[in-house]
């Protein structure tokens, strides 16, 4: 594993990503680089977009080994580190470090993995988990791709990993690279039939898109909580709309905001304390894991085919 740094912005709302302001205060983002060990020639890539609980050991440390031995090019983005919050408790740094933030962090390490030698640029993928599961969705429209990359490079495949249903794009017209949706059945931090309309939408705008519904997983069946764990205040309320200028606002009320106190304050007024559990479970991560792999494996190479059969039989066991 290799630390590494790559140029990024922090705009606090979309409507900033290509501000004066914005491009004045580039900051170095910092990533996790797993590299496979064989390099014969330019291989896929996976960028992986933790959720507000941050980078964790169970998690995105343990995707980005899995996906090196099995050849692919593996970047964790750490945009909580970037921005000094990753010690902020998870519940706030949703109002520290905005989506618009995170997404010009997986555009700008999509940019760094485009140059890197070991990687083959056509076939850069990206994967996220809760809050980065929504990141991951959001860049397969292609509005967003355009905003923060007006030079026409794109994502080979988005997959999302139990992700908020917040956004809704009015614009629904999409890159076209393939998206996988999987998702808990107990997940009460995730509206199911919200993602649906959202995996509509995309649909309607040229994406292949399927969705996977895990029914008996909760939250984050990939954690290290064996035991069931309570999580306090939940986003499965939470429903914005993105127009076509990039304001957002709230369906609720209709509230449009471009700073961050008026968007503070419509997360805060959506965010539930109903709560949601996450806890482990072996079943569903052996079949996401699968999932993940087979998503993977149609833009991949045949070398690395053996390995991966091999992963999914012994996940499956």
């Amino acid at each position: 594993m290799q630390k590494i740094t790559f140029p990024t912005s922090s705009p606090v709302v979309l409507g900033q990503v290509n501000s004066q302001a914005a491009q004045s205060r580039m900051i170095d983002a910092v990533g996790e680089l797993y590299l496979p060990q064989a390099h014969d020639g330019p291989r896929p890539a996976v960028i992986l977009v933790q959720g507000l609980g941050g980078v964790k050991d169970a998690r995105e440390r343990t995707y980005g080994p899995m996906l090196a031995e099995l050849g692919y090019v593996a970047l964790v983005v750490d945009s909580f580190a970037t921005r000094n919050a990753d010690k902020t408790e998870h519940t706030l740094r949703a109002l520290k470090v905005t989506e618009a933030m995170i997404l010009a962090d997986a555009f700008a390490a999509l940019g760094y993995l485009a140059d890197h030698p070991a990687v083959d640029s056509d076939r850069i993928n990206i994967a996220g988990f809760s809050y980065g599961g929504m990141i991951t969705v959001l860049t397969a429209y292609d509005q967003i791709a355009r905003l923060y990359r007006p030079d026409g490079l794109r994502f080979a495949g988005h997959v999302s990993y139990y992700g908020s249903s917040i956004p809704r794009l009015d614009d629904p017209t999409a890159t076209g690279a393939p998206v996988l949706i999987m998702l808990g059945g107990l997940d009460r931090n995730v509206q199911i039939a919200r993602t649906h309309q959202i995996a509509d939408d995309l649909r309607g705008g040229g994406a292949p898109v399927e969705v996977i519904v895990f029914e008996d997983a909760y939250h984050q069946w990939d954690a290290d909580d064996i035991e069931r764990r309570f999580v306090l205040f939940s986003l499965h309320d939470c429903r914005m709309r993105v127009g076509r200028d990039n304001r957002i606002r709230d369906e609720g009320l209709g509230l449009r905001y471009g700073g961050k106190f008026l968007r503070g304050l419509c997360i805060a007024r959506q965010t539930s304390v109903r709560g949601y559990h996450i806890q482990r479970c072996e079943k569903t991560l052996s079949r996401s894991n699968a999932l993940l792999l087979d998503f993977l494996a149609k833009g991949a190479d045949s070398q690395s085919q053996s390995a991966r059969e091999g992963l999914v039989r012994e996940s499956a066991a």
